[in-house]
Formats: structure tokens, C-alpha cells, sequence
């Protein structure tokens, strides 16, 4: 008997985003805004050759491409940061609880 599959990602295909992905392309498409994107991306280029050299060797890493330790640091709160509320909360709550049972 085959089981149902709710998780909303369905897989590593997620078939639904394809969808909606080649729907938009074709709508692109058939809008006719293809020429006018290529122009644009040309313009940039000639105006920025360095920034659109480092944003292709970017783009063809792939998403696989992470951000290392440090930069995660520079960018935001470290883990201590981000679990230290965590933490509280859940000794506010035994703390609490202990209170009770007395």
C-alpha cells in the first residue's frame, strides 16, 4: 500500500517549484522580455567588469557554495548569541516548575 507524503518540500524533485519555474520562463518568454534582459546584463557588464566577474564565478559555484565560519560571524550574532535566549527560557520554565512542586 503506498503511504501519503504531506511534507510540503515533496523531495529533492520538488516537483510544484519546477513548475512554477518553467511556467515563469515561458511567460518571460512569450512577454518578449529576453532582449531587453540580455541588453541590460551587457550594460552592466561593460560598466562593472570586475563586480560581474566575481558575481559569475559566484553563480557558477552554485548554491552548494557556503560562507565560511568567519564570515558567518561578521555577518550576524554568534552561536552563543543565538542560543543564549534558548537557554534562558528553559531555565526560567524549570526554575518555575521547581517552584511549583515545593
Amino acid at each position: 500500500m503506498k503511504t501519503q507524503n504531506h511534507d510540503q518540500n515533496q523531495g529533492e524533485g520538488d516537483r510544484r517549484s519546477s513548475r512554477r519555474y518553467n511556467r515563469d520562463v515561458q511567460r518571460f518568454v512569450a512577454d518578449g522580455k529576453v532582449e531587453g534582459a540580455a541588453e541590460e546584463a551587457k550594460q552592466y557588464v561593460e560598466r562593472h567588469p570586475s563586480q560581474a566577474a566575481r558575481d559569475e564565478a559566484k553563480a557558477r559555484k552554485g548554491p552548494g557554495a557556503s560562507a565560511t565560519v568567519d564570515e558567518l560571524i561578521a555577518k550576524g550574532r554568534t552561536i552563543v548569541d543565538r542560543i543564549k535566549p534558548v537557554v534562558e527560557r528553559v531555565t526560567q520554565r524549570v526554575r518555575r516548575s521547581f517552584k511549583k512542586s515545593k
